[in-house]
């Protein structure tokens, strides 16, 4: 365990971790219509929301609500009620239990516990992440600052055994709409800090042996041998296998090397496997392989490695707000997908250049009728994204676009800025139009032509630069949660075979469009817009007002290729009609994984008028 983690507990950061928990619980209340933004009144010195079931006011300092529900909070939140004092609510649960009576329902106490108890994890964890970062950007900057004064450009100049990775754990922020961004319910503070990637955790991941007839394999090349494939790839890991068979006295033939997070390897399988494992059909051996996360938690680089593919793992742990395993489907459709997306790509040109994905190579489960059983004991091998982009660019993770810069204390996305234009606020609008219009291009292109929705969130993309720092490609992994527009793809000539009915390919246009407006055109380049618009102290609208030229630019440059009818609806919808919001606060309230939507007016609507 890395030395820095030591003095954290004492850290004082309790505040920052409470005010940022604050700032995205109230955004849910008011975004998800918990809360009535429309009662809010104004006046010079705060905002106040009557909380009429109550009789009592809630009372804002420093808030600011912009066009997609995004909300700015730089002060005190207090709870006014006749004949009492007023109560200072300085945290999320408080927050939550200080506004309960006046939610819809009202809901259960218990959920309302449950609930409070997650944020709190997810407060607690946030306060140990950002006192580890104080030291380890004092460690960063003492480095590499000698090498340019701005990081993203010290970083390509040090050469970095893989920058990406690095930049993925030090963007490790959480979701921008998730009020539990940080929740790691099952973890104690120590394990948090062992196995997260923001605390640049190094991790030995335990190989299994799966018996090859309790095992499915998928691959997105044709005939390939997961034994063969496997020794290949990580021939130590194999060595390291094949030992640890031998010292079992067990033929290796007939058995299949199977990597596990090392939570569900110590938590999880004796338990939950103990069947197959008194069975003999799964042996926990004294195998391992070094490795560390990616931003996302379950994800691991084998070896740190810049080349070497990464590792997506079951991990039957609540994180954010659900288990995250690897489902049968997922490990099926992974490698299936991203045929068919290679194919697209290469025969397209990768539209102009302007899209590349981070293919899913292999698949593996437990063969089980229980499909809830066969997801917590599978893997998916993704290709690294760092062997994903030409020489001499650089994959920047987006989510780390919004993480402060260990040099200056500003957002990385800044820097991005500044090296490619100038650090002002024209210099933001012109690298603004340049992203968008290379991110729009790539997705709107796969979307209209081939019915392809991307689930490219900031966790999922990467945004390239070239030697300049210009966007120049979007680079987007994680095929789990895909969607396609069936009649879409059969059009273009080509087909896809699900896994289950009612996943994956949809007849619906409705449903793969939700998917394309929240992750992409929603958690992404408008959260980059918002993100600008702060940093430089702009008003907003002028982002808005380029998003939607460049939307509208990109629908223009694709009318002749798309279907006619499905051009006209879908430009309709993206630029005219309401976007869906997915309601995280609810969602949690009711305790539920599938997905809870509302809506907004279109943000773009009047800035393309």
């Amino acid at each position: 365990m890395n030395a820095r983690l030591k003095p954290i507990a004492a850290d004082p950061t309790q505040h920052n971790a409470r005010q940022r928990g604050l700032q995205r619980t109230l955004q849910a209340l008011f975004r998800e219509q918990l809360l009535e933004p429309g009662h809010l009144i104004h006046d010079h010195h705060a905002s106040w929301l009557p909380l009429w079931g109550q009789r009592a006011m809630l009372r804002f300092e420093g808030l600011r609500l912009g066009r997609i529900g995004n909300l700015q909070l730089d002060g005190a939140i207090s709870l006014m009620q006749p004949g009492r004092p007023p109560q200072l609510l300085d945290s999320p649960s408080a927050l939550l239990a200080g506004v309960a009576p006046s939610l819809p329902g009202p809901p259960a106490a218990g959920d309302l516990q449950r609930l409070s108890i997650e944020l709190e994890n997810s407060t607690a964890n946030d306060a140990l992440c950002l006192a580890y970062r104080s030291g380890w950007a004092d460690e960063l900057s003492a480095n590499l600052r000698e090498r340019h004064q701005h990081f993203l450009a010290a970083l390509r100049a040090s050469r970095h055994a893989n920058a990406p990775l690095l930049l993925e754990q030090w963007g490790t922020l959480g979701h921008p709409w998730h009020p539990n961004y940080k929740t790691k319910l099952g973890l104690d503070a120590a394990e948090v800090m062992a196995l997260s990637p923001e605390f640049q955790a190094q991790l030995r991941v335990p190989l299994a042996a799966l018996r090859t007839s309790k095992a499915h394999v998928a691959f997105a090349a044709e005939g390939e041998d997961y034994r063969s494939w496997f020794g290949r790839t990580y021939p130590q890991a194999w060595q390291a296998w094949l030992a640890a068979m031998q010292a079992r006295g067990l033929p290796h033939e007939g058995w299949l090397p199977l990597p596990l997070h090392p939570y569900q390897a110590s938590r999880q399988l004796p338990q939950r496997f103990a069947q197959e494992i008194a069975d003999g059909d799964l042996l926990l051996l004294d195998a391992e392989m070094p490795a560390t996360p990616t931003m996302s938690f379950r994800t691991v680089v084998p070896y740190g490695s810049s080349q070497l593919p990464h590792l997506k793992l079951p991990v039957s742990l609540r994180l954010t707000s659900v288990q995250r395993t690897v489902s049968p489907k997922s490990a099926v459709m992974g490698p299936r997908v991203s045929r068919l997306l290679s194919a697209i790509i290469a025969s397209e040109g990768g539209f102009g250049g302007s899209l590349a994905i981070v293919p899913e190579q292999c698949g593996i489960h437990l063969l089980d009728d229980d499909d809830d059983r066969a997801r917590h004991l599978a893997a998916l091998y993704r290709a690294n994204p760092a062997a994903c982009v030409a020489p001499g660019a650089m994959a920047v993770p987006v989510g780390a676009l919004f993480a402060e810069s260990p040099f200056s204390g500003r957002p990385l996305m800044t820097e991005a800025v500044a090296l490619c234009s100038s650090d002002d606020a024209a210099g933001a609008q012109e690298f603004f139009r340049q992203y968008a219009a290379t991110a729009l291009r790539a997705v709107l292109s796969a979307y209209l032509l081939y019915g392809v929705a991307f689930e490219a969130h900031q966790q999922n993309s990467f945004i390239v630069l070239d030697q300049n720092f210009r966007p120049a490609q979007l680079l987007v992994r994680d095929f789990g949660d895909i969607r396609i527009h069936r009649p879409t793809l059969e059009r273009s000539g080509h087909t896809l075979q699900a896994h289950r009915p009612g996943h994956t390919l949809f007849d619906d246009a409705g449903i793969v469009r939700d998917k394309l407006l929240h992750a992409v055109l929603l958690c992404h380049v408008s959260e980059l817009a918002l993100l600008l618009a702060r940093s430089y102290a702009c008003d907003e609208d002028l982002f808005w007002c380029i998003f939607a030229r460049e939307l509208s630019t990109a629908f223009d440059d694709l009318r002749g290729h798309a279907d006619p009818s499905r051009w006209a609806q879908e430009r309709a919808a993206l630029l005219e009609g309401d976007w869906p919001a997915k309601s995280f606060l609810r969602m949690r309230l009711s305790d539920s994984s599938d997905d809870a939507l509302g809506s907004m007016p279109n943000p773009l609507r009047e800035a393309l008028r």
